[in-house]
């Protein structure tokens, strides 16, 4: 999986929107209309140990004013080889080389540590501190899903997907998301980054999650249902259609067995298994048959006929 390139498109996609949710004050001096994304060569300019382009740099200006600043976001998928001094080597290396003031924010998404990032590098000796260097720090794993099930800020809805999310949680987050971009009709362009995101990070991989996904869009209306199925990968969406017609077969089931149950007493565990392996067709079936039967006997002839049949249609 390529985090840099799907955290990359989606903050080209969402980045006011970022920075809107994570960073509010900034947002507030930002002119949103004055953004533009520069092409990065390699940080190696410093050191050759740092062969590396900065993630997200952007060119921008102060709200209401002319002059310019940089705003440079670090995307880290791990914390092997992390460290604030790559953060300081970055900012002394595009401030000088654009000679604009530099805003730097790291978007930490590792599931482990969930120790706090410090935000800062410093240079100290015994008389005195020569070099202190801030930096926000924006820490995914330290923030609660849960918190932004009510946002309509698209770069949160994406990255909810990198926060505390355990995965028996994937499918509840998925379907919280797919609901939220439905009701916040979203462009293409910022749309389909999200897709991707949601898909690589929240997949409905196991029957499990699969069939946990399928009971909360179920609760959705018809047609926000309808529009989920636009936020699924084919192979998500045939699952989702598999259970549904599964649901719907053992719903039909559940009311036979409690109409049998009703008309000839309890029903033994064999039977009730014998009647659960039924087809639809064969329970649509059952649903006309079972008001002429008078004893468990019949029933239990009934099935053995039907599963005769079902056995000699199969070979």
């Amino acid at each position: 999986m390529d985090h840099d390139q799907l955290f990359k498109e989606l903050l080209r996609a969402c980045f006011a929107d970022f920075i809107k949710q994570f960073l509010p004050e900034v947002y507030a001096y930002l002119d949103t209309s004055s953004l533009e994304f520069l092409e990065q060569e390699s940080a190696g300019e410093i050191t050759e140990h740092e062969k590396r382009a900065v993630d997200i740099l952007v060119k921008a200006r102060f709200k209401g004013r002319l002059t310019c600043f940089l705003i440079h976001v670090e995307v880290q998928a791990g914390k092997k080889g992390w460290s604030s001094r790559r953060m300081f080597i970055y900012f002394a290396t595009q401030s000088h080389k654009h000679d604009l003031p530099l805003y730097p924010i790291a978007l930490l998404s590792w599931d482990r540590p969930r120790r706090a990032d410090s935000g800062q590098y410093a240079v100290d000796f015994p008389n005195r501190r020569v070099l202190e260097f801030n930096y926000d720090v924006v820490q995914l794993n330290r923030l609660d899903w849960r918190a932004y099930l009510q946002s309509d800020n698209p770069a949160a809805i994406a990255l909810m997907a990198r926060m505390s999310v355990e995965p028996k949680d994937y499918p509840t987050v998925r379907a919280a998301c797919v609901q939220l971009l439905i009701r916040r009709k979203l462009p293409e362009r910022k749309l389909r980054p999200i897709k991707r995101f949601l898909d690589a990070y929240l997949p409905l991989d196991t029957p499990e999650r699969q069939e946990k996904f399928n009971q909360e869009i179920e609760r959705l209306t018809p047609q926000e249902r309808k529009q989920a199925m636009e936020y699924l990968t084919p192979l998500e969406r045939q699952g989702f259609n598999r259970g549904k017609i599964e649901g719907k077969i053992e719903g039909k089931i559940e009311l036979a067995l409690k109409l049998l149950t009703q008309r000839l007493g309890q029903l033994s565990a064999t039977m009730q298994k014998r009647l659960r392996k039924l087809s639809d067709e064969q329970v649509d079936e059952l649903a006309v048959s079972l008001l002429y039967f008078q004893t468990k006997a019949e029933l239990h002839h009934w099935l053995k006929e039907k599963i005769t049949a079902a056995s000699v249609e199969n070979h």
